[in-house]
């Protein structure tokens, strides 16, 4: 079996950068498996959207929605069950750059790729609610990449949707959002099973003393690095369930509190948030179009469930708000 160290490099990036507790290279499919149609009700009507829209009417030529899903193939599949958020990225590591023909061709195949992607993961992980599908590659020509690029903010508008996340990950980019974060990750893990991160293990054995022939001319920049924020280790979806949990072990939410946090009003002028923060068990936890909007798992005494929609721009509102009511970070499971 052949083993694809760029493919290791993404797992390796999904489990400690991402933090996927689950990850898995070419991950396929079973035909003993049984998907439903209301599992790929989601899936099916993003399917819709897009070969309808101005911009994608011709991408899946004449394939079907059931066509593009069987015999899925994604090259890295992680899941970080603490966000409910699933992973699908594709990689290619060409080094002459990554080329599928002309421009136009190479922008469509990637983008169709991505689309993919995200239909296989809401059909067959229905159950999460964060869907990202990324294409990976270290270097492509800047002409193709523009062309790709555009393709993006199209498709983009046309999921409209912030719980699905694409990108087209080249360049620059690729070192300084993935490639950086994981060095800085394994710099500090012992573990060596992984390929990519024995490789670098080995790298680092060499402490002979560079001559001046070996010495770059010029020393090579990246752009920083640009990271998911992050307290003690956790995302914002886990230092919320965390946080709040906590701070009702604290005995720092009164009576009144937890009333204003069932509220959508408040809910929205405190957190931004088009979900009130905490709903009774003895409501649904599921949105109109029939979508969990919150975490299964009760919090409170039982009492309530927690939403489960939050997202970057939220970190301030919500580290302001736990100021106020006087939580202490501290380590989990201290």
């Amino acid at each position: 079996m052949k083993i694809e160290i760029a493919e290791s490099l993404v797992y390796s990036y999904l489990k400690h950068v991402e933090g996927c507790r689950i990850v898995q290279t070419n991950w396929t499919t079973s035909g003993n498996w049984t998907v439903t149609e209301y599992e790929k009700e989601r899936a099916r009507a993003l399917f819709d959207r897009v070969a309808s829209s101005d911009h994608f009417s011709g991408i899946f030529k004449k394939n079907s929605f059931d066509q593009l899903i069987k015999q899925a193939e994604i090259d890295v599949l992680g899941i970080n069950t603490a966000e409910e958020a699933i992973f699908g990225i594709d990689v290619a590591f060409h080094s002459a750059g990554l080329n599928y023909g002309s421009k136009a061709e190479t922008a469509l195949r990637i983008i169709k790729k991505i689309f993919r992607t995200i239909f296989i993961m809401q059909s067959y992980f229905d159950e999460n609610e964060k869907f990202n599908s990324f294409f990976i590659t270290p270097k492509v020509n800047p002409a193709t990449q523009l062309v790709i690029n555009d393709l993006m903010v199209k498709a983009k508008e046309v999921i409209n949707d912030d719980n699905i996340s694409i990108d087209f990950i080249a360049n620059e980019q690729f070192y300084s959002e993935i490639a950086d974060p994981l060095l800085e990750k394994i710099d500090k893990e012992h573990d060596t099973t992984e390929l990519f991160s024995r490789a670098i293990k080995l790298v680092k054995l060499d402490n002979r003393k560079m001559d001046s022939s070996r010495v770059p001319t010029k020393p090579v920049e990246h752009k920083a690095s640009v990271k998911k924020r992050e307290v003690n280790g956790m995302k914002i979806g886990q230092f919320v369930q965390y946080s709040f949990r906590k701070a009702f072990d604290q005995n720092l939410l009164s009576a009144s509190e937890i009333e204003a946090l069932q509220k959508p009003e408040y809910s929205k002028q405190v957190f931004n948030s088009n979900f009130e923060i905490l709903r009774s068990v003895h409501r649904s936890i599921e949105d109109e179009k029939g979508r969990n909007r919150y975490y299964v798992k009760e919090i409170f005494d039982g009492k309530y469930h927690l939403t489960s929609q939050w997202f970057e721009p939220q970190w301030e509102l919500l580290l302001a708000w736990l100021g106020k009511i006087g939580f202490q970070y501290d380590t989990p499971g201290s």
